[in-house]
């Protein structure tokens, strides 16, 4: 499975971002082999519509499922949309949360986290 993490940083060792749309980087790992690769969020700078950028590159990239501390509304229909699960951590690092989604610990969200581009100023 591919998952896609929101991240502060370009490693595994990086911080799960606060943000989706606007998050500086997606860490995408393999969870059968554990590569990973790193791509910078080409919705970080948009003025508008970042969440909707954010998920049209995660679903050009093959990827299953998505794990973020927030998301909003038109993100999280996109993506459920797309057939991936999304789902939320309170904090941790990349590498804490892949091992939390190999272990089944996590549960998919059904209602967004954040009202209408509440992360735009963050």
């Amino acid at each position: 499975m591919k998952i896609a993490i929101a991240s502060k940083g370009k490693t595994i060792s990086s911080r799960v971002d606060d943000r989706f749309g606007r998050c500086p980087y997606f860490l995408i790992v393999d969870t059968t082999s554990m590569t990973t690769e790193t791509i910078e969020n080409p919705g970080q700078t948009e003025k508008n519509a970042a969440g909707i950028r954010a998920c049209q590159m995660l679903i050009d990239e093959g990827v299953n499922a998505v794990v973020v501390k927030n998301i909003g509304h038109n993100a999280l229909v996109t993506l459920t949309g797309a057939g991936m699960d999304v789902y939320t951590v309170a904090s941790g690092t990349v590498s804490a949360v892949v091992e939390k989604v190999k272990r089944g610990e996590l549960t998919a969200v059904e209602r967004p986290t954040v009202g209408f581009q509440e992360g735009l100023d963050n």
